[in-house]
């Protein structure tokens, strides 16, 4: 009976490992594999831009921190990492002359740029196993006003796509500023907490250069 009892808390052991390993430890493979990946598309993107448009990192750094803030769940978390490295991909569409140019867009330019949103999500939904993100990526200049049920790692994104250019400038108090205006009716009200209370308990101390781009790596 002893021999028995063993055996079958072996094979539970063997049981729990393998659930571990298909449900946890693959799962986060594959989401690298993807990000690995997707990383090069983003490259091509800030290339091709100048670096105005498709970059990343400072978008991982503070998403990551915010994610948590605002009590993201693993699989959200997931997506909007991957909708981050996916959410310029429509700027392919786009004229290089348009991407480049240094003065005021006119009417029809500016809703061209605009339509990057919806080429990249149609772009995404024909990737197999990141249809998922293409919610994100449509929306990922959505204003909490017109949308206010839209996923908020799109609202998240939204704020960022916003903030971090004047941040990046230099101009922190104006990117807060102007959180703090637009809250509930341009930007998700807990997604500008989330940014204010990032900004007071960690400053901008310890980021990565947030000026740093692929566009002037060559």
């Amino acid at each position: 009976m002893q021999g028995i009892g063993w055996a079958i808390l072996t094979a539970l052991g063997a049981l729990l490992a393998l659930a571990y390993y298909a449900f946890v430890v693959v799962p986060a493979r594959l989401h690298r594999l993807h990000c690995d990946g997707l990383r090069a598309f983003a490259r091509l993107i800030e290339l091709r831009s100048g670096g105005r448009y498709g970059r990343v990192e400072p978008f991982l750094e503070w998403s990551k921190a915010l994610a948590s803030r605002l009590n993201l769940s693993l699989r959200e978390r997931r997506q909007l990492e991957l909708a981050i490295y996916l959410r310029d991909i429509g700027m392919v569409a786009i004229p290089y002359q348009t991407l480049h140019k240094r003065e005021r867009l006119t009417e029809a330019e500016r809703i061209l740029l605009a339509r990057h949103a919806e080429i990249g999500a149609a772009i995404v939904e024909q990737i197999p196993g990141l249809r998922q993100v293409a919610p994100i990526v449509r929306l990922h200049h959505v204003v909490y006003a017109e949308q206010p049920e839209a996923p908020l790692s799109a609202h998240l994104l939204s704020a960022l796509e916003d903030c971090l250019p004047l941040i990046v400038a230099g101009e922190l108090e104006t990117a807060l500023k102007t959180l703090q205006q637009g809250a509930g009716t341009r930007y998700h009200p807990l997604v500008v907490q989330a940014i204010l209370s990032e900004v007071r308990a960690q400053g901008l101390s310890g980021r990565r250069d947030l000026a740093r781009s692929a566009a002037l790596w060559l």
